[in-house]
């Protein structure tokens, strides 16, 4: 299924139902017409987007929810922060591509923010309400653990 932000198109992860995938993505696409706030990443492959608030506190109190769910869903995102802004990217490394936990995490990401008080300001000409620095600091720790961290660790015996 092509799904669109500008020219990136939405790729899914091999066995995701895209039909049903497709519509979740629409709504959480920065688009006048949804008013969703996450973009696609340049593959097509992940979701991305900043989440501003208050405090240090309250950005850290929204971290610790969403790492909860993360827990919950046993899936995990690419993230920064620095001081009340955290940078957040979904994306699944196996199999590669937009998944259902993607989509619903990041959805679950947007109500979290709403119940912290996100601050929500108008992205500024040509930024795309991202923060590059937040996105190239996520993307520089990505790179660093390779998708070792997607893959089940041999049990060694004690």
């Amino acid at each position: 299924m092509a799904m669109s932000t500008t020219a990136t198109q939405a790729k899914f992860s091999a066995g995701s139902d895209e039909a049903a995938l497709g519509s979740k993505l629409q709504s959480l696409l920065a688009t006048a017409a949804t008013g969703g706030r996450w973009n696609l990443i340049g593959s097509g492959e992940g979701l991305e987007r900043s989440f501003k608030f208050k405090t240090f506190a309250k950005t850290w109190d929204f971290m610790t929810a969403v790492s909860l769910q993360c827990k919950l869903k046993n899936h995990h995102p690419e993230w920064s922060n620095v001081y009340n802004v955290t940078f957040i990217r979904w994306t699944t490394h196996s199999p590669k591509g937009l998944s259902t936990k993607d989509v619903e995490l990041a959805a679950i990401c947007d109500s979290l923010a709403r119940d912290f008080g996100e601050v929500v300001e108008e992205p500024q000409q040509g930024e795309g309400g991202q923060s590059c620095a937040m996105r190239n600091l996520a993307d520089t720790v990505a790179s660093g653990a390779g998708a070792e961290c997607c893959i089940p660790k041999p049990k060694t015996s004690s």
